[in-house]
Order: structure tokens, then sequence, then C-alpha cells
């Protein structure tokens, strides 16, 4: 299993990438993790991969091997394309964060409605209202772990629930737990009301 998480720098990618490896080790799995950077600043992209399973050999993933992307930012998401199978599972925050690359004018921002259909002629696509929900729960700081509610409702990983909630709940501050619980519950039902959608 190789999981693809992306963004730009501020976004947690890699804290959510710690939490998962952490929520799979909980259950007895091999984890190998691997990183890369952009522009190492905060709006810089941000990129890790995470292999959970007994075929976990290397924390380099060969280009169109990802199983899953978890995708903070939709330009973002674009971007790793190349190193999904075809048809693996995306599940992206819709909410735009424009990297450093944007706003220095080195690259340019397709419209949403572009970034989709790229997206959709070889993936699926989940779209998930991330940060508007980590916002209701309390603070768009815990946009990840919306995303984490809903990548686990997906069935994609070999994670369980409980022990994926858990895990989060002991690796954030005593006085966020409650609110970060909600999140996590907010990107499950998330998930599923696109899903539901979506057919």
């Amino acid at each position: 299993m190789n999981i693809i998480i992306c963004g730009v720098g501020g976004n947690g990618v890699i804290l959510t990438t710690r939490i998962l490896a952490q929520a799979a080790i909980n259950e007895g799995f091999n984890v190998r993790i691997g990183a890369s950077h952009g522009l190492a600043i905060r709006g810089g992209t941000v990129v890790s991969y995470l292999r959970i399973g007994d075929d976990a050999k290397g924390v380099i993933l060969p280009q169109r091997s990802g199983d899953i992307l978890l995708a903070f930012e939709p330009l973002e998401a674009l971007r790793q394309m190349k190193l999904l199978k075809d048809n693996a599972k995306v599940i992206l925050n819709n909410q735009r964060f424009a990297g450093v690359d944007v706003h220095l004018g080195l690259s340019s921002y397709p419209e949403i409605e572009e970034i989709v259909t790229r997206i959709t002629n070889s993936q699926e696509l989940i779209e998930i209202e991330a940060t508007n929900l980590a916002i209701k729960a309390g603070s768009s700081v815990m946009t990840n772990v919306v995303m984490l509610g809903s990548l686990v409702t997906s069935k994609e990983i070999p994670i369980q629930r409980d022990t994926l909630l858990n895990t989060i709940l002991d690796m954030v501050p005593p006085e966020t737990v409650a609110a970060n619980k909600k999140a996590f519950e907010l990107g499950e039902q998330a998930y599923l009301d696109t899903e539901k959608n979506n057919n």
C-alpha cells in the first residue's frame, strides 16, 4: 500500500504522515516514510510517501505506484498525478492555497474546474471541503484531521478507524481532544456524503 500526501508548507503534511505511520505501527504493520520538499518555507510544495505492508522495502516511490493520494491543495494534487496508478483514489481538500511559486509568478494556477477534470480523467476523485469543516470544528489547523477522517472512511487503507482516531487524540494537546474528534467525525461524514452524491 503506497499513500501519497501532498500540500504546501503549513498544511500539516508531515504531521499527517507521522500520525498515519504511528497508527500503522500500532497495528503491527511494516512502515516506510519518504518526503520531498520544494521551497522549504511556508507555502512551498511538500510531498510525503507512506508505504505500508511487507512489500514496503524503500522510501523512494516509483512513478505510477501510488494507491491513494491525500491532497491538501488542488494544484499540488495535480502535480502528483504522475505518481499514481490508474484509477487510484484521490481525496482532495478543495480549498486553494496558492504556493510560493504561484505568488512569485513562476507558475500559473488553473481554474479549479480544470484541475478536477484533469484528475478525474484517470483517477477516482472525492472532493472534501476540509478547511471549512475544520473551521466548523474549531480551527483550520485541524484540516488534516478532517482529511484523515475521510481517508479512513474510504476503506482504502489497512488501518482501523478507532486506531487512527486514538492515535490522533494521543498526539494532539489535551485541550484540543474534543475539537479534533469532531473534526475527524466531520471528515467521515463528508466522505460518505460526497461518495453518495458521486454515485
